[in-house]
Formats: C-alpha cells, structure tokens, sequence
C-alpha cells in the first residue's frame, strides 16, 4: 500500500484585499480540498499555509498538484507548491495537547528561553502565535506533551524560566472547555484593588500595627482566616462609618482592573467578586464595575459605629469554595467552565474548585495549586486566556 500523498501549498507576499478569495479560488478550480489551513497577516505581510488533497479520491494527487501549480502562476504572491507523503497524518495518534499562554513586557530573549526549556523536557510546540504585540506580549503555544508521565515538573520548569526574565505563564490543557468558560470569580484585596481595605480601616483606628500583623500571618496560612477576621474586626471596634465612607472613596483599582473588566464582560462572561473582605466596599466595587454578583463579609454597625463583629456567614477559605460551587449550580455551569483569580491562602479553595485558577500576585502556598500565575503589572493579561486578543480588548474599550 502506498502512503498518502498531501499537496502542500505556501504563500507569501504583500497583504492586499482579497487575497485569501484568490488562493482559494485557485484550490477550488483545481478540483482540490483543502484539508488544513493557516493564514496571518503581519506587518503588512501575507502568509498563508494549505494542505490540500484531491476531491475524488481515484485521482491521482501528482495530476491535481499540476493543475493547482498552474493555476497559482497567475497569483500576485510568492507560491511554493509541493507533493509531501505523509502517513504519519493519516495515523490516529492520542496526544496530551496543553495550552501554555506567556504574558509579560516585550523582552528579547524570552522565545528561546522558552523553547529551549520545551526541548528539554522533548515537548514539541505544535502552534505558536501572538494574541498581543502592544505594551504587553502576549504569546499562545500548543504543546505535545505526550512524551511526559507528570506535567508538574514541566509547569514548575516553564513557569521558573519565565520569572528569570519576568513574564507570567498560565498552563491549561487543550480541552473543549477551554472555549466554553462563562463564569469568572475574583477575590477583591490586593487583587482587583491594590491593597487591603481592612489595613486602611486600621490606620484611621491607629491599630494598623497589629492588624498588619494579623494579616500577614492569615495570608501566608499560618492561622485559620475565621480567627483573624474577628481579631482584627475586634480591633476595629467604636470606628465610625464616616471613617467608611472615606475610604470607600480612595479605594484605587490595580492597574488593569478596569479594562479586563470591561473587556471580559463584552466576550460575556459572568463576573463574580467573593472577598473575605467586607460587603460594606464589595457592594460598591461591583456596582462600579457592573459586576454580577458579589459576597463578603458584612460589619456589624451599630449608632453610626463598627460593634467589632461580624454578621451572619462568614466568607473564610471554605466559604470562598462554597459560593464558587452555589454559583455553578445557579448558573448550569461545570466546574471545568469557570475561572478563579486571588492572591491569598483564603483563596486556595476557591481557585481548586475552578476549572482555571489563576494566583495573583500571590503567596508562594497559592501558586501551588494553580493553573498559572499573574504579577501586578499583568491582570490584564488574563484576558488573553480566556479568549480574548488585541482586537476584542480594542473593540470593547472602544464600546
């Protein structure tokens, strides 16, 4: 038995209007189908890539490769036809595709890092392409890693070459999933706002010391998040809601914030905000930002004063992944079609019950459990995982 012969067909040239009418023109008119194609435009550049073979099957593939050479003479490209055997593409093959997105500063130097630390491991990239060229980079590879029995190695590999020259990288496997993501879920603190609002609180009670002490120990898991909200929110006691009302009105959004927002919302995904922060600013921030849901914790006032309690649920790590998992249900989602994004050990739960947990700008206990992770300067890449490129971002900021 004879291999199967493909007609494979490059095109190069300068972009003009109608192009790809023309070179499928020239396909069709030679009785050819077109297997698999790639096109791109660049710089003003066209580049296209056909694999083509012939629409009935009795005809030999060297008489439709004539036709199809002759008929691209007349094209206004440089054309390079060829006749390729190729078995291997008639083998069904199982493959461990995964999608590794690199987001960061432009910086020479980081493709070869990459690449490099791919060969190593004998991980082929299948497809490479730019989803943003601008201020922020954003590059996409679909990677074979059928080679390797346990993929955390490599995550751990990948994401230690990109700290050295400072890009973040989010990992995900190449599953249907992927296109079908609906839900988004964001802690509030040091992550959609730069900071923590119970810090400021303090201050304006001059407890900031041991709050700040307090918080730190939460964040890093040292102790459970339940106490230290009632021993901070104790501290914060006889505070009043004027001193709320001003702070409210200096939160400042980490750079990005908005525009992912804006962004996400236009490719029309449900946005969720479940702080372990209080509702008090949560409720603000989302109606601000047009959020669709939003969970915290709620301060008990009492003759325009903070009691030093907290009403009803508290939000701590395990009420984080309770709503995520309410909101599924509300929603007809599985877990694989939502994302989850925070900074702190309060979120590991919230991250782990989302198909896509993003850890940002986080604590070294996160960034175990997560798909990937972002640095401040770089939320707004997380748009770029989800789907989005130069254009969408462009067009929704324009809408």
């Amino acid at each position: 038995m004879t291999d199967k012969k493909f007609i494979v067909l490059t095109v190069f040239g300068n972009n003009q209007p109608y192009l790809i009418a023309d070179v499928c023109s020239a396909a069709t008119d030679s009785n050819v189908n077109i297997v698999a194609v790639e096109q791109n435009a660049l710089h003003g550049l066209f580049i296209m890539f056909m694999i083509m073979e012939p629409i009935d099957p009795a005809e030999a593939p060297e008489e439709a490769y004539l036709r199809l050479k002759e008929r691209a003479r007349k094209l206004p490209l440089d054309v390079n036809i060829d006749l390729v055997e190729a078995p291997a593409a008639m083998r069904k093959v199982e493959k461990k595709l995964q999608v590794f997105t690199i987001i960061g500063r432009d910086k020479v130097g980081i493709l070869k890092a990459i690449s490099n630390a791919l060969a190593n491991f004998r991980v082929n990239i299948e497809r490479m392409h730019h989803l943003a060229r601008g201020e922020l980079v954003a590059l996409e590879m679909l990677v074979d890693a059928s080679d390797l029995r346990e993929l955390t190695v490599l995550r751990d590999v990948i994401q230690r070459t990109c700290d050295e020259v400072g890009f973040d990288t989010i990992i995900q496997p190449d599953s249907p999933f992927r296109q079908r993501r609906r839900l988004v879920v964001f802690d509030m603190d040091s992550t959609l706002i730069a900071g923590e609002v119970i810090d400021e609180l303090a201050k304006a009670a001059r407890v900031d010391d041991q709050v700040s002490k307090i918080t730190h120990r939460a964040m890093a898991g040292e102790i459970e998040f339940k106490e230290a909200l009632r021993e901070r929110v104790q501290l914060l006691k006889g505070l009043p809601v004027d001193v709320l009302e001003e702070v409210a009105k200096d939160i400042e959004l980490t750079a990005g914030t908005y525009e992912l927002v804006t962004t996400l919302k236009a490719m029309g995904f449900k946005l969720a905000l479940i702080s372990g922060g209080f509702k008090f600013f949560a409720d603000r921030l989302g109606e601000q930002l047009g959020f669709d849901y939003t969970f915290a914790n709620d301060l008990d006032i009492e003759d325009g004063r903070l009691t030093g309690k907290v009403k009803g649920r508290v939000i701590d790590r395990e009420g984080k992944g309770q709503i995520v998992q309410e909101l599924a249900r509300k929603e007809g989602l599985t877990r694989d079609e939502i994302v989850a994004v925070g900074d702190g050990a309060n979120d590991e739960i919230m991250l782990k019950n989302a198909g896509l947990g993003i850890a940002f700008n986080a604590h070294e206990l996160l960034k175990k459990v997560a798909d990937g992770q972002l640095t401040q300067s770089n939320l707004l890449g997380l748009q770029y995982c989800l789907g989005a490129t130069d254009w969408t971002s462009a067009k929704s900021q324009d809408d």
